[in-house]
């Protein structure tokens, strides 16, 4: 029937029963051994080798069903998941598709089932058409219950971890199911349409049964079959990518059209019978269009005969279309009608899918027989059941009856430390001697050097202060001294060449100095702010030094001084504290004893628990179901409530003490108070109260104190880096400034100077001489001259103070920018005076010198210097005129 598509096997590799299976039981099972189970592991493995399908023969269904029943068995004895993995290759092998493997046996059934649809496929496609129809029923029916019976369960047992093979979802079964049906509804038109009458007359009336009915049945069963091959179309294209290859696809198509085309081609001739030709004519117009959209789709990968089929009905519709329409033209004249109007073909389903009777009741394959295997293993549902009860019985214990016995505890504990018991009274009992905690306190601030190395520390943070205000303190001085050198130069500048400083580059002190002068006071503020710290930690020092030297004495000395309550013990209020602490002790006593008493009920819940063993009941029980039937926890659930009754005594003991603690809890409490205020009013326990509470304090404040000078010593070092790194850097600009005064005073000398002039004239007036005295003088004067070809160079950028601490780093100042910048190009004319010929050149005699400029209006006054941006900086007073801008 080569027409016709089989379902192909999923291959499987061999599984490793032996090691999955002995390594389960030798783990869940301790009661038993694998060796026990020898020949159950070897039948297992025998019966998957000859079940799991790939072999078409007919005696390979019993096989199958076998294997599948013992399937069914083992799911009553292992879980899904027993470490046994199982590979099956996919049933329409691509490049996308490859093989499925999971540790899972219901994956196992869900593929034998598969194999077994696959086997009854091929078989019926090997069979005569009179005998395929119950074979592919046969198939439709495994699908059908692999379907609706054991793919839910893959899907829950998977769940995320492994994916669903294609063949296996869904869309996919429902497209085979539909498609064996298809097939068997084929096989029943065709034995119809070749006559064997017997297996339609059924549906014609009894009395009206004639030759004339037989196109219209054979046009309903032809209209069913296109109907379920265009289901199962639908069905495998409903998922993209689609399970099955495009071939199958193409063949559905085909098979849909030919069969709609059929089904119009009966009917057609059914009703020129009838004398209605203009339908008949629209039926073949219809059954032409089916096949030629068949024809279409008969593309490669669709079998010959398929396509022989569909072109051998086009053949006969078209011969029966000329003669219709020419019989019509010529002597009926009928209107053909559209084809949205042409009555619609019922379809009589013939077929339905078939369940044998040994895949829905497994034990009619195994019987009662001993062969079952496994049949001495504990069911998986029995283990599941006492492992549900032992969880459930601890779970009980641990919060019913140890819960509570802890909570009742907890309310004690809480209660006794509210109320400071028993500590409160030892100091009732202990009429003299220094609590262990403030003894092991005192040893510890002994050991750190007491209160002589903590007050060497705070000196030495404060010569650390005064240092590095020393360092800053120079480097003011150094602004100071170029702030007074500055003036002076200003102030010796002959008239009108204060301007031409300036505008050379060079700014007075005030200026140039600013963003040092910050920095120093930014600097000056840090140390203010330390200095002040330093003051509070010497003050909270001065506070507590009297109470850690008391701490950091010996023992016996320190207990000396301690006020002792042993000289009030035979006052009236000692005696009536004491009457209260002895009541107290008493109720302290008997919580005790309730405590105690719910630790021995709790101890029993556990001991008990512990001999307790539900197994030999779930097993009874369990030995009562049937064979088959799966055993689940649930079946037990009353079993296990009778069983978790034998602890509430437990639960009852611990609650009987609860009402007992709460009011011995109160008794306590009241007492207590009673305590409180008889010894509210004996002044020697309140001197010796606050006296240790004040050397425990003292011991938290000789830590925070040492943890401050600490610090304090730290920041100081770090901060005096820093501060030496500034004073260098205050050097190096005063240098620099000063080289450039002598750079300037050099360039307004040469200024200055005569010029050799061709006509030989007189010099100019005593003023002119006056100023190249001074000029000379500024020039003598002793200043460090750098090696430079420029007027003036610019001033190199203040590099920052690298950041210390966060402190530091808080108010540090601006980034320092470029204090002297480059001479700006608007003063060209002071660099041409460079240009001049040598004095003994003979150039001079066609050199052309520019005008000489006016000489100086004589003064008896000293010549002021033009200001620009301000009074220069009067010496000593850059801190000031840095802190005011």
């Amino acid at each position: 029937m080569p027409n016709q598509l089989h379902i192909p096997f999923k291959h499987t590799p061999p599984a490793h029963i032996h090691d999955a299976v002995g390594a389960y039981i030798e783990f869940h099972h301790p009661d038993a051994h694998p060796d026990a189970f020898k020949w159950d592991i070897a039948r297992w493995t025998d019966l998957r080798r000859d079940g799991v399908g790939g072999y078409v023969h007919v005696d390979r269904l019993d096989a199958s069903l076998l294997y599948h029943a013992h399937l069914v068995l083992l799911s009553t004895k292992f879980p899904a998941n027993i470490g046994l993995t199982i590979t099956y290759e996919p049933a329409f092998p691509s490049a996308a598709r490859r093989a499925c493997s999971a540790e899972d046996l219901v994956f196992e059934r869900a593929c034998v089932l598969f194999n077994l649809a696959a086997l009854y496929s091929q078989l019926g496609t090997a069979a005569s058409r009179s005998s395929a129809e119950d074979i592919k029923l046969h198939a439709a029916g495994v699908i059908q219950y692999l379907s609706n019976q054991v793919i839910p369960a893959l899907a829950s047992s998977l769940g995320q971890s492994v994916a669903i093979p294609s063949e296996l979802t869904e869309p996919a079964l429902k497209s085979l199911e539909l498609l064996m049906l298809a097939q068997a509804q084929e096989c029943f038109w065709q034995r119809a349409s070749m006559g064997e009458k017997d297996t339609v007359t059924f549906l014609i009336p009894t009395h009206t049964r004639s030759e004339s009915y037989k196109d219209g049945t054979l046009s309903k069963l032809a209209k069913q079959t296109s109907i379920y091959y265009e289901n199962a179309l639908s069905a495998a294209t409903s998922v993209s990518p689609s399970a099955f290859p495009q071939e199958w696809i193409n063949h559905l198509s085909v098979k849909k059209h030919h069969f709609e085309g059929v089904a119009q081609f009966r009917q057609s001739r059914s009703d020129l019978h009838t004398h209605k030709y203009g339908i008949e004519l629209g039926r073949l117009k219809l059954a032409q269009k089916e096949v030629k959209l068949g024809l279409e789709r008969a593309s490669k990968g669709v079998a010959k005969a398929v396509i022989d089929d569909i072109k051998s009905l086009s053949k006969t519709l078209d011969s029966n279309f000329i003669r219709a329409q020419k019989d019509n033209d010529l002597i009926y004249h009928q209107t053909i009608p559209p084809e949205s109007t042409l009555p619609p073909i019922a379809g009589a389903d013939m077929v339905q899918g078939i369940v044998n009777n040994k895949l829905q009741n497994p034990a009619l394959m195994i019987g009662d027989s001993e062969n079952a295997l496994f049949s001495g293993l504990v069911a998986y549902g029995v283990r599941v059941a006492v492992e549900l009860y032992i969880d459930r019985r601890d779970n009980w214990i641990k919060e019913e009856v140890e819960g509570r016995a802890k909570e009742l505890d907890a309310e004690t504990t809480k209660l006794l430390q509210k109320l400071n018991l028993p500590g409160a009274l030892d100091v009732l009992d202990k009429p003299a001697g220094i609590p262990p905690s403030l003894l092991r306190r005192s040893e510890e601030i002994r050991s750190m050097g007491g209160a002589e190395y903590l007050q060497q520390q705070i000196d030495e943070v404060q010569t650390l202060g005064a240092s590095a205000s020393g360092i800053l303190e120079e480097a003011f001085d150094l602004l100071d001294t170029e702030a007074a050198e500055d003036e002076t130069f200003f102030a010796q500048l002959p008239e009108g060449m204060a301007q031409t400083a300036t505008d050379a580059g060079y700014s007075n002190s005030h200026v140039a100095n600013k963003e040092l002068t910050a920095k120093a006071n930014n600097y000056r503020q840090i140390l203010d702010n330390a200095a002040s710290s330093d003051a509070v930690v010497r003050s909270k020092w001065e506070e507590w030094e009297e109470n850690v030297e008391v701490l950091s004495s010996e023992p016996d000395q320190m207990e000396r001084l301690i006020p002792s309550h042993s000289t009030s013990a035979s006052s009236a209020e000692a005696t009536q504290a004491h009457t209260y602490a002895r009541a107290i002790r008493a109720g302290l006593e008997h919580l005790e004893d309730l405590r105690s008493a719910r630790a021995r009920c709790v101890e029993s819940a556990r001991q008990r628990a512990n001999t307790d063993d539900i197994k030999p009941r779930i097993m009874r029980e369990a030995a009562g179901l049937a064979r088959w039937v799966e055993v689940k926890p649930a079946m037990f659930e009353e079993a296990i409530e009778e069983e978790m009754g034998k602890f509430d005594r437990y639960r009852d003991s611990v609650e009987e003490g609860r009402e007992k603690q709460e009011q011995e809890l109160e008794r306590v409490e009241h007492l207590t108070e009673l305590l409180i205020q008889a010894r509210t009013n004996d002044p020697v326990l309140k001197q010796r109260e606050a006296a240790l509470q004040s050397l425990d304090l003292a011991y938290h404040r000789y830590l925070e104190v040492l943890s401050n000078v600490t610090e304090g010593a730290k920041f100081y070092a770090q901060f005096s880096d820093h501060l030496s790194v500034f004073q260098e850097e205050c050097s190096r600009w005063v240098d620099l400034r000063r080289a450039q005064r002598k750079e300037l005073l050099d360039f307004i000398a040469q200024q200055s100077r005569p010029r050799p002039q061709p006509n030989k004239s007189k010099p100019k007036g005593k003023s002119r001489a006056r100023s190249d005295d001074g000029l000379q003088q500024l020039a003598n004067e002793p200043e460090p001259t750098p090696a430079t070809d420029t007027l003036v160079k610019p001033q190199p950028q203040v590099s920052p103070a690298p950041q210390v601490e966060s402190d530091v780093q808080a108010q540090a100042g601006p980034s320092s920018t470029e204090l002297l910048p480059s001479r700006p190009d608007a003063i060209p004319p002071p660099l041409s005076a460079f240009k001049l010929p040598a004095p003994g050149s003979s150039e001079w005699e066609d050199f052309e010198l520019p005008s000489p400029p006016a000489p100086p209006v004589p003064t008896p006054r000293k010549p002021t210097r033009t200001k620009t941006t301000g009074t220069a900086t009067p010496g000593r007073k850059t801190r000031s005129k840095g802190a005011a801008e």
